[in-house]
């Protein structure tokens, strides 16, 4: 594709410029000691990251499909790794809003994620598109910093609608005062970023850092963030 006349890229934020796996390690390490995590049958401690991890991808997925609202989506979750572990789900008291509070905080960034920022910042308005929740998205951009790159953050909360719905992303476009035409998303998630990118009859470039197959043939896929210099 000839992106000569994209003026705005719409960037992912969680897995593609922030990154989540890491951010969320460094709060679940500092929770576990925390809430005696291993005297509720949660051990080992590398056991228990792992398990919420895969079981935050697993409720994401169900949130980003409109059927676990915000407070399902948290209480599912560790309901999930208590399952895994065997044990009776127990209500750990303080700990979601902990783990939201510390996560939020993570200032771990994607590789190469300044370097590009500050290469496009010089030759596009970047902004950002998200199905995160308000407040843990901006506290993310802040704490990291690189929230002053972008001149718009579209979130699920305020679009009141989810990526890959088309009337998100018209609301991201209609927020930016952009085109369709002129616009570009990137992002990694293959269902939420790039079918809903291209429903959106948007122009879109898939994050691709595992190489997974790419099942568009006309969508260009980058396994770094240094790589979409070679396309911008």
């Amino acid at each position: 594709m000839n992106y000569a006349t994209i003026k705005h890229i719409f960037f992912d934020l969680d897995h593609t410029l922030w990154d989540y796996d890491k951010n969320s390690t460094d709060a679940l390490d500092q929770l576990y000691s925390l809430f005696s995590l291993d005297q509720k049958g949660l051990y080992p401690k590398s056991a228990f990251i792992n398990s919420f991890h895969k079981a935050n991808l697993m409720v994401w997925d169900i949130f980003n499909e409109s059927r676990l609202n915000r407070f399902e989506l948290r209480n599912k979750r560790m309901e999930l790794v208590f399952e895994e572990f065997g044990q009776a789900n127990q209500e750990l008291e303080g700990f979601h809003d902990a783990y939201y509070q510390l996560c939020s905080k993570g200032k771990h960034l994607m590789e190469g994620c300044i370097e590009i920022l500050e290469y496009l910042s010089k030759r596009y308005d970047l902004h950002i598109v998200t199905n995160g929740f308000e407040d843990a998205q901006h506290a993310k951009l802040h704490h990291s910093g690189i929230g002053h790159y972008f001149k718009t953050i579209t979130t699920s909360e305020s679009a009141r609608s989810k990526k890959p719905d088309p009337s998100y992303f018209d609301f991201a476009i209609q927020s930016a005062r952009s085109e369709k035409e002129n616009s570009l998303v990137i992002g990694d998630g293959l269902k939420t970023d790039v079918e809903g990118a291209r429903n959106a009859q948007i122009p879109v470039i898939w994050f691709n850092p595992e190489m997974r197959k790419n099942p568009f043939l006309e969508v260009a896929s980058v396994a770094s963030l240094a790589e979409l210099r070679e396309l911008l």
